[in-house]
């Protein structure tokens, strides 16, 4: 029986045989897909709709096969490339309706471990999510988190995708990661389903984003994944600030957890998924911390940390702060109560806290876009 690689080996070979001299695309160049929408020009291991139907299906039909031939733009050495649909960036809201995930089904996980600053368990905060993006040249690389909250959703940071180099492309979303430098993680004889990588299909950055003196404000963006994401131990969404009670919670002097695998003091950023418990700080203490630049921070924003060495950091963008909350019926459950935006390029500086945007105060803004 021939694997999923033999396979899609045979099945290029009867789809594409050789290739013809009108396949004169190169990687990344624009190209429009068999049903006219715009794409780009990849290589058929990074396109997932394409992947789908030469791995996925258990027999393909000559309209498939087709549409795949037709999607041929060119070669790479030995790798085919096929045009592949372009994330789309919307304006407004997304192409149908969705039900946000109960409590419950939304913010559980197996290990409720909490220990600052260490690495987590191997199943925690299985909402946590890597952001690709493609950077020419075939090159990729992870830049930013993210955080799940619908099987087909994510949130970020605005700037995650409005400041990174204009060339690069937000490309998939990695779920399920714990250890960067390994193919199936593993703690002792404990190991994790294989991660998931996902194209990202659309995109909505808030509308009033903008920003100022080296700050970002309405720093949020949603993500919509290109397949429906099932859940399990590994991968499954957080819940978010819904009910009233919730967006109007007084966090002053509670704590807080962020987690990722952005930079810490040794490396630019950590191989293992990391946890770290931080104090909410008051707006008008983490103003003044920020004064001395001229750097405003506004009700919408959330500031947590100031503790020497202990902070989020760069390649946590877009990550979540959350919270373990009870709602009416004594389910236990974490919830997002802000996404990682910025601070002090000195990572951990004492009496400076980390800045996030306030989920509560985005709510409308997410159900408006998503619901």
């Amino acid at each position: 029986m021939l694997s999923h690689t033999g396979r899609f080996v045979v099945v290029l070979a009867c789809i594409f045989g050789v290739i013809g001299s009108s396949a004169a695309l190169n990687l990344q160049d624009e190209c429009q897909t068999p049903d006219g929408k715009a794409g780009t020009c990849v290589l058929i291991r990074s396109c997932l709709s394409i992947r789908k139907l030469l791995l996925m299906k258990e027999k393909m039909t000559p309209a498939d096969r087709e549409f795949v031939k037709n999607s041929n733009c060119g070669q790479q050495g030995r790798s085919v490339l096929v045009c592949c649909p372009l994330v789309r960036k919307l304006t407004g809201r997304f192409d149908a309706p969705v039900e946000l995930p109960p409590p419950g089904e939304c913010g559980k996980m197996q290990s409720d471990r909490i220990v600052g600053g260490e690495a987590t368990a191997l199943d925690a905060y299985p909402w946590l999510t890597r952001l690709q993006y493609y950077k020419g040249n075939n090159r990729y690389g992870f830049h930013c988190g993210g955080v799940l909250i619908h099987s087909q959703y994510v949130l970020t940071a605005a700037h995650c995708i409005e400041g990174v180099p204009s060339s690069w492309i937000i490309y998939q979303v990695r779920l399920g990661e714990y250890d960067t430098t390994t193919d199936i993680d593993c703690i002792d004889d404990d190991c994790a389903d294989p991660v998931r990588d996902v194209l990202i299909s659309a995109y909505v950055v808030h509308p009033d984003y903008y920003k100022q003196n080296g700050a970002d404000y309405n720093d949020i963006a949603l993500l919509q994944l290109s397949e429906v994401i099932e859940f399990t131990d590994f991968i499954r969404p957080i819940c978010l600030p819904i009910t009233p009670e919730a967006r109007a919670a007084n966090l002053t002097s509670r704590y807080a957890t962020v987690a990722g695998w952005g930079q810490t003091e040794n490396s630019s950023s950590s191989k293992k998924k990391l946890h770290l418990r931080v104090p909410l700080v008051e707006n008008e203490k983490c103003a003044d911390a920020f004064s001395s630049i001229r750097l405003e921070i506004i009700s919408t924003q959330l500031c947590a940390g100031g503790e020497v060495g202990k902070d989020s950091c760069r390649g946590d963008s877009g990550g979540p702060l959350m919270r373990y909350g009870i709602d009416g019926s004594s389910t236990k459950y974490w919830y997002l109560i802000g996404v990682v935006s910025f601070g002090l390029e000195q990572c951990g500086t004492e009496g400076v806290p980390g800045v996030y945007t306030r989920m509560s105060e985005y709510m409308d803004w997410v159900l408006e876009t998503m619901v």
